[in-house]
């Protein structure tokens, strides 16, 4: 009934949750930055990695009966979950723009950056998400284990606590996970928060774009069999 509300509904909602847990409750420290904002700019990339991820992750079983009985690129399924994700995100962009003014603050020239940012960030889930549609039609255990890893996944990355919490000693590992890169890198672009370094910079890209090839060639590796297999 409420569409594409539920876009904005969904991440304001875990907005007024983590602001009360987090901000009134624990007292976190986020850098002179207000807690909604915080944890807005965040859930809004998490809200739409997830939503493809796991929709997108079982898109091609869930398609079955179309892919075996009419022929197009079968890499069309995911992605079309994807571009339903991005148009999602977008609604939820904007109503994160007018959180900024309503806050009192501005944007910058940093602001320039946020198309470059977003676009390594999708490319991560794009591969992410052929991987395990990939998977997911040989192994149906994906589907079960997919809500479990991210969950996992949203702990490990800083949407409602800052990544300087994490210990000095565990930062090159945390730092593995790109999507710590690409949401602090949201978050300075439009809000002034920390940049990463320019090492964590270029290991998040680099991961992001081996993931993103790397599941394309497995994708078009086991395409000609996925009819068989769903």
């Amino acid at each position: 009934m409420l569409g594409g509300l539920w876009s904005i509904i969904q991440p304001l909602s875990m907005m007024l949750i983590f602001s009360l847990v987090f901000s009134h409750i624990f007292r976190v420290e986020t850098g002179g930055i207000s807690y909604p904002l915080f944890s807005y700019s965040a859930l809004i990339i998490w809200q739409a990695v997830s939503r493809m991820l796991m929709q997108g992750g079982t898109s091609l079983t869930e398609y079955a009966p179309m892919l075996s009985k009419i022929y197009f690129p079968r890499v069309l399924v995911p992605l079309a979950i994807i571009v339903g994700g991005c148009v999602d995100f977008l609604i939820a962009f904007v109503i994160l723009l007018g959180m900024i003014l309503f806050y009192g603050g501005s944007l910058s020239v940093t602001v320039l950056w946020v198309p470059l940012i977003l676009l390594i960030c999708l490319s991560l889930i794009i591969g992410l998400t052929l991987w395990f549609s990939a998977l997911d039609v040989q192994f149906r255990d994906i589907r079960a284990a997919l809500p479990f890893l991210l969950q996992v996944w949203m702990f490990a990355t800083p949407i409602m606590y800052p990544a300087t919490i994490i210990p000095e000693k565990l930062q090159e590992l945390y730092y593995l996970n790109p999507l710590v890169t690409h949401v602090e890198l949201f978050r300075w672009a439009l809000l002034g928060g920390k940049l990463p370094s320019v090492f964590h910079i270029g290991i998040a890209a680099a991961l992001s774009l081996f993931i993103f090839l790397s599941g394309l060639l497995f994708f078009n590796k086991i395409e000609g069999t996925l009819v068989d297999r769903v």
